[in-house]
């Protein structure tokens, strides 16, 4: 049966490596209309938002499924690192992965050792049967999964930060993705990631990782904050929400309307 693409091929990985800014917009609902909609748009990555949205295992491959003819690539945040979820997540095909509240290089060799086919770890070998080698057409998935999956620790919190050599430099690591509203309230500076003391820790990151040769990512709030970012080295943001579209969408409409109709 002819492929229309390479479904092994994660340009999403190959881009933030040659340090290509890639634009990501966060998907909190589990509605694949929702996810078709923001595949219409000139985004590069999905943001599934697996920790703090509602989404399933069959969530997630439902939205990746939808967003697969268009050009953009899911990178899926996980409620937490493990063994089963790790591999059930990478069997439906999802490439690029983000693990919330990674602390230490050894929580990040247990997610490498989870993730990785032996010699290296212990994933269990289902892929020719599922939709990560397309049910059996990729026959060469065991050969090219390593330099196409993309594990993504999450650093957000300053315990992560101190040890953030040690998880940046675990083999395997496709690159750190740091959270900065988490690390604001870890910091005890509530949601206000604009204070200098988290402004300092994000800046220090940022740069401390790509001294170390690694992609590095966040999100950003405003256009300045994310030229920030993306002079600091940058090589991947997200920038927007489903569900903040909609509020704000919906607040903006209503309030041109009403104030079209008093005049």
């Amino acid at each position: 049966m002819p492929m229309v693409k390479d479904y092994l091929y994660n340009k999403f990985k190959h881009n933030i490596e040659e340090g290509k800014l890639q634009y990501g917009v966060a998907m909190e609902t589990t509605s694949p209309d929702v996810a078709e909609v923001l595949a219409t748009s000139d985004y590069d990555w999905l943001f599934v938002d697996g920790e703090h949205g509602p989404h399933t295992v069959q969530t997630i491959l439902q939205v990746c499924r939808t967003v697969a003819p268009y050009d953009l690539t899911p990178v899926v945040r996980i409620p937490e690192a493990g063994t089963g979820i790790l591999k059930q997540i990478l069997d439906s095909g999802v490439q690029n992965i983000i693990i919330p509240k990674v602390e230490s290089g050894e929580e990040t060799e247990k997610i490498m050792y989870w993730a990785s086919y032996a010699p290296r770890g212990n994933r269990g070998m289902g892929a020719p049967a599922v939709r990560a080698g397309i049910f059996g057409r990729h026959n060469d998935y065991f050969e090219r999964n390593v330099d196409e999956i993309c594990i993504l620790p999450q650093i957000e919190s300053p315990k992560g930060i101190e040890n953030i050599d040690a998880i940046t430099n675990t083999p395997g690591v496709g690159g750190v993705f740091l959270g900065p509203i988490d690390l604001a309230v870890e910091m005890g500076h509530g949601l206000n990631i604009f204070h200098p003391e988290v402004e300092k820790a994000m800046d220090f990151a940022i740069k401390r990782i790509r001294e170390l040769g690694k992609p590095v990512g966040t999100i950003a709030l405003n256009p300045e904050q994310a030229k920030h970012f993306a002079d600091l080295g940058v090589s991947f943001l997200g920038v927007g929400a489903d569900t903040a579209f909609l509020t704000q969408g919906c607040d903006n409409t209503l309030k041109l309307f009403k104030e079209g109709i008093k005049k």
